[in-house]
């Protein structure tokens, strides 16, 4: 095999390898921008607009952007919440399912995420979250409110529990499991030194 050759499967194989993590890379660039987009309010956009000439940014995706932000230190999560949970939600973060209690309201608030996406880790590692272990949900108006891991388990993929209702202020989440025949639940409650 001539030198020439050699060079260039080497530099193929390479590129083979690198790809999927420039990709990773750039939507959780994607990701963080969504998550920054939250953090400016609307006397930012006024100063930003009035320093740029009076002419605002417009991102149009981000337009439909994030609701919020989870984070959960524990497992090194820190994704962009956004509304609804089809295809295009859980490629950009976390989905808040709209039938279930709004985010830091009332109620079950109930948020999906994918378990092994090339977009990224999302809630691939949820299943080895410990309980008592904190969970953090920020809203657009930057209030947060914290909760405390009180349950886990795998249920069937149908399993009305995950949105049941609630009188309290919880949080559920959930992914995949067992290569998408069942779901993994984690159920939250909210921690009691909250700061509105």
């Amino acid at each position: 095999m001539s030198k020439k050759r050699i060079v260039t499967l080497i530099v193929l194989g390479i590129a083979i390898v690198a790809v999927p993590f420039l990709l990773r890379f750039l939507d959780r660039k994607q990701a963080e921008d969504y998550i920054n987009q939250i953090g400016v309010t609307e006397d930012e956009e006024d100063e930003e607009s009035e320093a740029s000439g009076g002419k605002k940014k417009t991102a149009p995706e981000l337009s439909k952007g994030a609701i919020g932000i989870i984070e959960i230190e524990s497992l090194n999560i820190r994704y962009p919440i956004f509304e609804s949970a089809g295809a295009e939600q859980l490629n950009m973060g976390i989905g808040h399912l709209p039938e279930t209690a709004g985010l830091l309201q009332k109620g079950n608030c109930v948020l999906a995420g994918h378990n092994g996406s090339r977009r990224g880790t999302f809630f691939t590692n949820l299943s080895s979250i410990a309980i008592g272990a904190e969970v953090k949900v920020t809203d657009k108006e930057m209030v947060t409110h914290t909760y405390i891991v009180e349950d886990t388990g795998v249920v069937g993929p149908y399993d009305v529990s995950v949105r049941a209702e609630s009188d309290e202020e919880r949080l559920t989440l959930f992914t995949c499991a067992y290569h998408g025949t069942q779901r993994f639940v984690c159920r939250c409650i909210l921690a009691t030194d909250n700061n509105e």
